[in-house]
């Protein structure tokens, strides 16, 4: 898809006084450079997020862990990129985690009709043409008043969610991608939370 704009972002003012632009491509994300290191997901009853790459059934699951085992579970330290956008949606952001001595990066795939997250080996890419991706995830507050939650819509699919969601049969809660029928439509489960690591 083209368009009659094009976008340029001013990237160096130099010591004469020239500014410097960059052309961005229509329809396309490229990172910024901005990265939120380390962070740790909690869900609101304070169970932490961790990467399994390797579960094919959860590979992402809320657990209950104390602060000192924090420091030694593997895929529990998410870096959150940004990304530019040409055609600003949000603010849009990328995962990776590292599992085991490996960087992996989540991604929303489709299986059996129904959206779900996963996660690859390697690190984001730094250009994503398209006004789609399966790694890039529109970042909200979750309400205007609020500073500590947050909502992350996939850019795959419009009006799916990142959420919590309990296992039947089981005591796990796990990380899913959820479907919001209505834009305004309140959902307690798509609120997440995130701190930085000390």
């Amino acid at each position: 898809m083209y368009s009659d704009m094009i976008q340029m972002l001013p990237v160096n003012l130099d010591q004469e006084g020239h500014l410097y632009f960059q052309v961005l491509e229509t329809d396309s994300w490229k990172t910024s450079g901005k990265c939120e290191p380390a962070q740790i997901f909690r869900s609101p009853n304070n169970h932490v997020l961790i990467a399994r790459p390797s579960d094919q059934d959860f590979p992402a699951v809320f657990e209950r862990r104390t602060d000192q085992e924090i420091r030694n579970v593997s895929g529990i330290k998410f870096d959150i990129h940004s990304y530019q956008d040409t055609n600003p949606k949000g603010l849009c952001v990328a995962f990776t985690v590292e599992f085991d001595h490996q960087t992996y990066h989540m991604f929303v795939e489709k299986k059996e009709n129904k959206m779900r997250v996963n996660f690859k080996a390697g690190t984001i890419p730094k250009h994503i043409e398209g006004d789609t991706s399966n790694i890039i995830f529109i970042k909200t507050r979750f309400s205007d008043g609020g500073r500590q939650f947050y909502k992350f819509e996939s850019a795959l699919e419009r009006g799916y969610f990142l959420a919590l969601e309990c296992v039947d049969g089981s005591s796990e809660t796990v990380l899913v991608v959820k479907k919001i029928e209505l834009a305004d439509e309140v959902d307690e489960s798509t609120r997440l939370h995130h701190t930085s690591f000390h």
